[in-house]
């Protein structure tokens, strides 16, 4: 039988432990995950996943702040030269996080704003962070974004409300393991009037294994059982899913020539 091919478009990889990094992305491989969107967050590991883009066969990027690490915000122009790369193709991981850092929302929606002008400008899709901040998150990004500009909410956990308020600014909705929670009520009844070609997978590695495998640390290879149970929430097959998704995200996330 064929094997499907996949595409991971949201993990992260520690700078921190680099050599491990050739063995995760191939395990990912030799289960059919072909294509891969990491995940810059910090100051700390932008570099890191820059360069691992331009090495790995792949492997593109997503470079930005994250928004519990909006302080370390100093302007945007030791910024600009990350995107120069042509394997950064988005703009992320930025947003809003009311749940773990509601200290700094002030700054979170200043720095937020100012990567979402940016992704304006040079053209490139929005990877958008959004955890108990759905007002603001939604208030800023349509402030900030023209119509029609691409972007994505990652992770998604809101309401099936929220998600109809997201796809009517154009979203693209990805989702991960926790569709596969016990108690993901809320986001598996969201996700059910998502259309597909509105739809992307991701891991969000090392975190959020889905079932089996929760409590363990998660990796790109585990996108085909979250592939797998999508398919069986909608009453799709496998592989119109596997080739639907990853469709989503070669369209949106491709190397450009700047």
């Amino acid at each position: 039988m064929t094997m499907c091919i996949w595409f991971d478009t949201h993990f992260h990889l520690s700078h921190e432990a680099p050599e491990a990094a050739p063995g995760i992305l191939a395990e990912a491989r030799s289960r059919g995950v072909q294509h891969f969107l990491l995940q810059g967050t910090s100051r700390e590991d932008r570099d890191f996943v820059s360069n691992l883009a331009q090495r790995e066969e792949g492997v593109l990027c997503a470079i930005g702040l994250h928004p519990e690490a909006a302080e370390e915000f100093e302007g945007m122009d030791e910024w600009r030269s990350f995107y120069e790369n042509p394997r950064t193709v988005a703009v992320g991981e930025i947003g809003l996080d009311y749940h773990y850092a509601p200290d700094t929302a002030p700054l979170q929606r200043r720095v937020f704003a100012e990567f979402l002008r940016l992704a304006a400008e040079l053209g490139l899709p929005a990877v958008i962070h959004c955890r108990d901040a759905f007002e603001d998150c939604y208030a800023i990004v349509k402030e900030n974004l023209p119509s029609g500009a691409p972007f994505v909410i990652h992770s998604f956990t809101g309401t099936r409300e929220e998600a109809r308020a997201w796809l009517s600014l154009g979203a693209h909705i990805s989702v991960n393991g926790m569709l596969t929670f016990k108690k993901a009520d809320n986001i598996r009844e969201a996700i059910a009037i998502v259309p597909l070609e509105r739809l992307l997978l991701e891991t969000d590695s090392p975190y959020l294994a889905p079932v089996p495998l929760r409590g363990h640390e998660n990796t790109p290879a585990n996108i085909p059982i979250i592939g797998e149970y999508l398919a069986d929430f909608r009453f799709r097959p496998v592989a119109e899913i596997a080739s639907i998704t990853t469709a989503n995200g070669l369209r949106l996330f491709s190397p450009k020539t700047r």
